[in-house]
Parts: C-alpha cells; sequence; structure tokens
C-alpha cells in the first residue's frame, strides 16, 4: 500500500484550528452527497466520485482518524485509511496533515496503471480533498469568530 502524507498550512493557531478540523470532517461524515474529483491526468479527464468518509474512532485533540472510499464501484477507486491532524506552526499558524495509506484496487496492476498511466491519479485526488478542507475549516473559523461577535453585539 503506498503511503501517503500531505500538508497544508492554515493561517490560524492550532488550538482554533482542531476543534473546527473535526467538525467539519463530521459534516462530511454525515453527507449521503459527498463526492470527490478524480483527475486522470489523460487530456484533462476527470469525474466526480461519490465518497464516504468514515470516522472510526480513537480521535485525539488533534489527530482524527478516517476513511474515505468510493460508495460505489469500489473495486475501481482507491481506499484511504489514515488521519487528518493540526499541528501547531507558532503562535498564529498551524499545519493541516493527511498521514496514511491508500490501497489502489487490482494490486499490482493497479498500482502501475495509477502511477504510469493516470500519473498518480489517487495521490491528486488527496491532495485537493485535503486543499477542501483546509478552506472549509477555514470557513467554519471565519463563521465561528461572526456568531462570537454576534452574541456580542460587535458586528463587522
Amino acid at each position: 500500500m503506498p503511503q501517503i502524507t500531505l500538508n497544508s498550512r492554515l493561517p490560524s493557531p492550532q488550538t482554533v484550528v482542531a476543534p473546527r478540523l473535526h467538525t467539519v470532517l463530521c459534516g462530511y461524515a454525515e453527507r449521503t452527497d459527498f463526492t470527490m474529483t478524480v483527475d486522470f491526468g489523460i487530456a484533462r479527464a476527470a469525474m466526480s466520485v461519490p465518497v464516504r468518509l468514515e470516522l472510526p474512532g480513537g480521535r485525539g485533540a488533534t489527530s482524527i482518524p478516517l476513511v474515505l472510499a468510493a460508495r460505489e464501484h469500489t473495486d475501481w477507486f482507491p481506499i484511504f485509511r489514515g488521519e487528518a491532524r493540526s499541528e501547531d506552526q507558532g503562535l498564529l499558524t498551524s499545519r493541516l496533515r493527511l498521514i496514511g495509506d491508500y490501497e489502489v484496487p487490482l494490486g499490482a496492476l493497479g498500482t502501475i496503471v495509477n502511477r504510469r498511466v493516470l500519473g498518480d491519479a489517487a495521490q491528486r485526488s488527496l491532495r485537493a480533498f485535503l486543499e477542501r478542507l483546509r478552506a472549509d475549516v477555514l470557513d467554519e473559523i471565519r463563521r465561528s469568530e461572526s456568531d462570537i461577535l454576534h452574541r456580542e453585539g460587535l458586528h463587522i
């Protein structure tokens, strides 16, 4: 199984990011219409794949185990098993990490097709997922801050 570690910086401290990361992932897990875009790397071909996100438990304060798998045609798409983490990078920044293994279908043949024909489509899809997760965490932070200001009577 290929291992993967992807990183993305956030302009917010880890203490703010970690709870919002959990909120966003729980929202993804509840959705039945959650999709990921698979970029095949061939003539700009891509497709939207309905996926399920499972949160198997064992969550820590800054680390959340997760599984990403296709809802349909599971024998054609990779499965990712790993975790999303928020890590402290200083007073005002943090790092969002996606760490784990992905299993491509069809064993060794699937690995060769993913690498040589599709140009690591599985890894690109996970990178796109991480960037979407980052954007949604930042939106959740903004929403939370706006709610606090509204409750305190300080409108922006």
